[in-house]
C-alpha cells in the first residue's frame, strides 16, 4: 500500500468539521489502537520494515532530536484480516540509548504495548493530515510526538477505515 500525504499537518480542531465522526473518534483515540481493534475484531500485525534509515527534514523538525541516526518502523494493523491502520514510527537512536532501550527491540509486537505503559511516555503534540492511496481513496491520519526520559519518538497512524 502506497500512501501520499495530500494535506499539510495541522491541529485536530481545524479539521473536525470536515471529518466523519467515526474517523474522528479514531483520530482522537487516547488509548492503544491495537486494544481498540481487538475489542471487536481479530487482530494481526504485519511488520513491513524496522531498520535504521534517513528521515525527511519535516520529520527532523517535528522530532527536534539531536540524534544523527533513526530507527524507522512501519507496520500494518489488521482487524479480521482487513487492513485497519498503517503506522510508521520514527525513533531516534538517542531515544533508544537514553530513553528506553526496549524501543530498539520491538520486533513483531505492537508499539502500543510499550507506549501505553503507565508513567513512561508523555504525549507532547498531535497533528492530523489526509492521505491518498493508489485507488484514489482518501484517509485521515495523525502524527503524535511522545517523550520518554526527555527523548522524543514520533508515531504516525493512518486509519484505513
Amino acid at each position: 500500500m502506497k500512501l501520499k500525504q495530500i494535506s499539510p499537518w495541522t491541529n485536530i480542531e481545524s479539521i473536525e468539521s470536515r471529518v466523519d465522526l467515526s474517523v474522528l473518534s479514531w483520530l482522537k483515540e487516547a488509548g492503544p489502537i491495537t486494544k481498540r481493534i481487538k475489542l471487536s475484531k481479530k487482530f494481526k500485525l504485519e511488520l513491513l520494515r524496522d531498520e535504521l534509515d534517513n528521515i525527511s527534514q519535516e520529520e527532523l523538525l517535528f522530532l527536534k532530536s539531536s540524534s544523527e541516526t533513526f530507527r524507522v518502523r512501519e507496520v500494518i494493523l489488521f482487524g479480521d484480516n482487513a487492513p485497519a491502520v498503517y503506522a510508521k514510527s520514527v525513533i531516534p537512536t538517542l531515544t533508544i540509548d537514553n530513553g528506553l532501550s526496549s524501543l530498539g527491540e520491538i520486533g513483531n509486537a505492537p508499539l502500543g504495548d510499550i507506549l501505553f505503559t503507565p508513567g513512561i511516555f508523555t504525549k507532547l503534540e498531535m497533528l492530523c493530515a489526509s492521505f491518498l492511496d493508489d485507488d484514489m481513496s482518501i484517509y485521515w491520519g495523525r502524527k503524535i510526538k511522545y517523550s520518554v526520559n526527555s527523548e522524543p519518538i514520533s508515531v504516525m497512524e493512518v486509519f484505513l477505515l
